[in-house]
């Protein structure tokens, strides 16, 4: 698939950036906004997602409905989502229609009208979603894990906030804080399909009509010191659910490709060693598997398991053994290859949908400030060795960086160390 990568800093500080797909009919788009959970205090925890859900509740030319059908009447869809250091307002549409789009985004996002009856409203909506992920045990360990790897630091807050802190929320708080966040400076517009940048420069020149800030305007982030920990949090269910998680490297770390293969080996699919072990031979659970992310300054790998009470000791048992034997060089270069081909694999099948696309460059440059093609990160998965995986889990895969957080009817005594 040809394509042609281009960026642009227009004279207020917005990023552009796109890239051209010729053989496709659609275009995806975000407005990326680099502002999320982690840039808020704790008394507003929250309100970067709950400025998202208002945007779409309307401004002088729209009603709420207006919104919803605008882009759905045209064959194309209009929804955003808030991350810890993010909030990205997004549309996929027919290449006929990115003006539609770009002029709705921007639209909610610099003339919502946040009215008072609205905000009350969506206060309800917000909480219910809540309580959702408190009914969900395998969406609620994910938050209990965060605040506890990362505690005291905001980068472990729910990113949904708690009731308590949306409850609290007025128009004037919304304001203050968009007033402070939502400045071009910290605004980068990705969009990636059928599509010509000078094109899309003009559109967002037209309708992204921001002032520069005054004064810096970035966000002041606190690192998070990450300590080895542990932490059950009882709950009357059926299941305990554990996730235990360890800090690592930052995107633009050469290493980031031994990372990526080595998460795929443990936890990447039903072949990953995490999956034959715990599940297909000692039957201990339904569902395994590791993940990973990177954050500004610090990544994050981990595993999620959900077990009957009594066995938690059994699982971490078994999960400690396989991090053991990749430490212990167990490694083949047959399971190297095979790993590396399953990346590369689910890399290049994902990158055939445009809004995907669009992600990876958005990401690319808020975490690394520049492109990285297709051709050069398949080269660097290519250049990996099976000692560049061994070493990055020795450096990784330790005690006392290890944290764990548990769900259920459990001791902490079953949240047994990593020898």
């Amino acid at each position: 698939m040809v394509t042609q990568f281009n960026k642009t800093i227009l004279d207020n500080g917005i990023r552009v950036i796109s890239e051209r797909i010729p053989s496709v009919r659609s275009i995806s788009i975000g407005v990326w906004v680099d502002v999320g959970s982690r840039d808020e205090s704790k008394e507003i925890n929250g309100i970067s997602h709950f400025i998202e859900h208002m945007v779409f509740k309307g401004t002088p030319k729209r009603s709420a409905q207006q919104i919803a059908a605008s882009l759905e009447s045209l064959g194309g869809s209009l929804n955003a989502f808030t991350s810890r250091e993010q909030t990205c307002y997004f549309a996929k549409i027919l290449d006929e229609h990115l003006l539609n789009a770009v002029e709705v985004i921007s639209d909610i996002l610099l003339n919502s009208l946040f009215e008072e009856k609205e905000i009350a409203k969506e206060k309800k909506v917000v909480i219910e979603e809540i309580n959702d992920v408190e009914d969900t045990p395998s969406d609620l360990i994910h938050d209990i894990f965060a605040s506890t790897i990362w505690e005291n630091n905001s980068m472990g807050y729910p990113i949904l906030g708690t009731v308590d802190t949306v409850n609290s929320f007025t128009r004037d708080t919304i304001t203050s804080y968009l007033e402070k966040n939502y400045s071009p400076n910290r605004i980068i517009v990705a969009a990636s399909g059928h599509l010509d940048h000078s094109d899309l420069l003009a559109m967002v020149n037209s309708h992204f009509l921001l002032d520069p800030p005054a004064s810096e305007n970035g966000s002041n982030r606190l690192y998070p010191e990450t300590v080895g920990t542990r932490r059950c949090q009882q709950k009357d269910i059926a299941q305990v659910h554990v996730t235990l998680g360890f800090p690592t490297i930052e995107f633009s770390d050469p290493r980031r490709s031994a990372l990526l293969i080595l998460n795929n080996i443990l936890g990447g699919g039903m072949s990953s060693r995490l999956f034959q072990a715990v599940r297909e031979e000692a039957g201990l659970v339904y569902s395994i598997y590791s993940f990973m992310d990177f954050f500004l300054g610090q990544g994050l790998m981990g595993t999620y398991f959900a077990t009957t009470r009594g066995q938690v000791d059994q699982a971490l048992e078994l999960i400690y053994s396989v991090f053991k034997g990749i430490k212990n060089n167990s490694l083949t270069e047959e399971e190297l290859y095979y790993a590396k081909s399953q990346l590369k694999g689910n890399l290049v099948l994902g990158l055939e949908n445009t809004s995907n696309r669009m992600n990876r460059i958005a990401r690319h440059e808020i975490l690394y400030g520049d492109f990285l093609s297709i051709d050069d990160t398949i080269a660097s998965i290519d250049a990996v060795s099976v000692d560049d995986v061994v070493s990055i889990a020795n450096d990784i895969l330790v005690n006392d960086k290890l944290t764990i957080a548990a769900l259920g009817s459990v001791d902490e005594k079953e949240l047994i160390s990593l020898e």
